[in-house]
């Protein structure tokens, strides 16, 4: 902006606005616009698309998982079942933020395993940061990242060995 030249320095400004959209160094607009996106924040969890629970058993045990995770967790809750007698309940989120019935997933669970191909564990960062501390406790990380599509069996060898199995 300002140049024409492709390698010209230019500078941007990072502070905020009033609410008539009118550009504003006050602290109390800072503050204000700050409040204004935490409720839109807020409101959006009522409207993003719920997650898909599989609860029906009320086990002590259950499963946190997204996106291309979600058949291999399927298969792996069917390897814990029939392998090792270790019922799962099942939650795959599909938005951010979080709805109520992650916080309600977690809350009736002893344990939850957040399933993920990260290797910092994103996934399980967010829901730590949106959950209460008591819940935050029941929370374990289930990651993949070799470079392999992400497959049953190494999703239920973690969860074993976690179990102390």
């Amino acid at each position: 902006p300002g140049t024409d030249h492709p390698a010209a320095a230019y500078f941007t400004r990072g502070s905020g606005h009033n609410d008539k959209a009118q550009y504003s160094e006050r602290p109390d607009d800072y503050q204000n616009n700050m409040e204004r996106l935490n409720r839109k924040f807020e409101t959006a969890r009522s409207y993003v698309p719920r997650p898909e629970v599989v609860a029906d058993r009320g086990e002590k045990i259950g499963i946190i998982a997204y996106g291309s995770s979600d058949f291999a967790v399927r298969e792996s809750r069917d390897q814990l079942q029939h392998e090792y007698r270790i019922r799962t309940d099942y939650l795959r989120i599909r938005a951010f933020p979080f709805s109520r019935e992650v916080h309600e997933f977690v809350t009736k669970h002893d344990r939850v395993y957040v399933v993920e191909q990260n290797r910092d564990a994103q996934m399980l960062s967010l829901l730590k940061l949106d959950l209460n501390p008591s819940q935050t406790q029941k929370l374990r990380s289930v990651r993949h990242f070799n470079g392999l599509p992400i497959d049953a069996r190494s999703v239920t060898d973690d969860i074993i060995s976690q179990e102390g199995k």
